[in-house]
């Protein structure tokens, strides 16, 4: 494709409060995008989705059409930063730090948020603690596993998880290398 391709289905997801990690479905018919303000994940559809046999997911109701955005997941344990697709076609989703109201009245100062998001590693230790997480989803968006450090002993602010060979390797704001998680 070309790059002008690209800028077309980006300039369709305008509104997004803070995209910060994007990841393709494993049939391509979609693009899962990481709002961190709103701590969710929205998906973006690149063409119509196959609704036979009961919609979405098998549950019904509409069927999303090339160029919608619906929710994928929201309501999580953490701001959500970077997304992976897994080998089995799920996905890998890393939260940075335990939730906080503090996205959601910054939205408003997008150049503040941004300059507070580079200092993350060295502020959330103080505002939050240290603490680490990252969460499997299923093909459809479902939360399947959860895996935590809640002292942030061995891996914290999680910005990255990436599947390889029964590993997974996370990458970290404050961190001086990669941690890697023999599953």
């Amino acid at each position: 494709k070309s790059l002008g391709s690209v800028w077309e289905v980006c300039r369709k997801c305008v509104g997004i409060s803070y995209a910060n990690g994007v990841a393709l479905s494993a049939d391509g018919a979609w693009v899962a995008v990481v709002e961190t303000n709103l701590n969710r994940v929205l998906r973006f559809w690149l063409r119509d989705a196959d609704c036979r046999g009961g919609g979405v997911g098998g549950g019904g109701g509409a069927c999303p059409r090339a160029g919608e955005t619906d929710v994928l997941i929201d309501k999580l344990p953490g701001t959500p930063d970077g997304i992976s697709r897994a080998p089995d076609g799920g996905f890998w989703l890393a939260l940075v730090a335990p939730l906080s109201p503090l996205p959601r009245h910054l939205a408003a100062w997008p150049r503040l948020r941004t300059l507070l998001s580079h200092l993350l590693p060295w502020v959330a230790p103080f505002a939050v603690g240290s603490w680490g997480a990252v969460v499997k989803l299923d093909e459809r968006g479902r939360p399947v596993e959860a895996l935590y450090d809640p002292d942030g002993s061995h891996v914290a602010t999680v910005s990255a998880a990436t599947e390889v060979g029964g590993r997974l390797f996370l990458g970290n704001l404050g961190g001086r290398g990669v941690s890697v998680l023999q599953l």
